[in-house]
């Protein structure tokens, strides 16, 4: 497995849902050797009101997959969890047919936890990964943008007041930008003048918003948007402390 693990949030049939994540496995191993997606399927005892494992439970789940996970070292990988609603499903693959039933029941069972084994059957068995679990590209921004509310809040930060928030985009030509600069002119952001050149073509934009998670995901993904009907990248915002 990679070191690269990350957690985003989002909501499975309509509740809310936790999802870590390898983020980089499939570039660190043959895809192909590993040809056999299954998921441990857990109900969570006493799940705490977002449908999540909380305290000594959690601990106590964590501890168990990991005892999973020191048993399959050689011919398989853990590549991630989604929890929600009280279940647990933790997604493996394997490079060979495995009784994982027997072994999460040994595990489990002992501590009276009641589980599931799903047999997962693709045409493409990676799509379960990269369909289900990997983020998108508007979720992939709620992780960064998480990470920028969690080095404010450590700053002391309150993320009561609104503030201006500065955002950056990249763009492969000038007709991009302009066209880009126009549209967000109308959501009501300024747009500096920066100098851009063949190498380096980009808009530096601002506007006076909240930055907390809910508010600056809802910012983002409306730049995500305008940036990809532009042909641009959206490239992340920064925005001044305030205690």
């Amino acid at each position: 497995m990679s070191n690269h693990w990350d957690i985003y949030f989002c909501e499975i049939e309509g509740k809310f849902a936790s999802i870590v994540l390898d983020m980089d496995i499939w570039k660190e191993i043959e895809k192909s050797e590993y040809p056999h997606p299954m998921v441990l399927r857990i109900r969570i005892k006493n799940p705490g009101t977002s449908g999540t494992p909380i305290n000594e439970e959690a601990e106590l789940i964590n501890d168990l997959e990991d005892k999973i996970n020191d048993g399959i070292i050689g011919f398989g990988f853990h590549v991630g969890r989604a929890t929600s609603d009280g279940i647990r499903d933790v997604f493996y693959y394997f490079s060979k047919p495995y009784e994982l039933e027997k072994a999460a029941e040994k595990v489990f069972s002992e501590h009276g936890y009641e589980i599931e084994v799903l047999h997962i059957e693709e045409e493409n068995p990676w799509d379960l990964y990269f369909d289900y679990l990997y983020p998108d590209k508007y979720q992939i921004q709620h992780m960064g943008n998480r990470k920028v509310v969690e080095q404010l809040q450590e700053s002391g930060d309150t993320l009561e007041n609104e503030r201006t928030v500065e955002h950056w985009i990249y763009f492969q030509s000038i007709e991009d930008k302009e066209n880009f600069d126009a549209k967000v002119k109308l959501e009501g952001f300024d747009v500096e003048s920066v100098p851009s050149n063949e190498e380096k073509i980009y808009s530096k934009i601002s506007r006076s918003d909240y930055v907390d998670y809910h508010s600056i995901n809802e910012v983002t993904d409306i730049l995500v948007d305008i940036a990809g009907e532009c042909n641009g990248e959206y490239d992340g915002w920064g925005t001044e402390v305030i205690k």
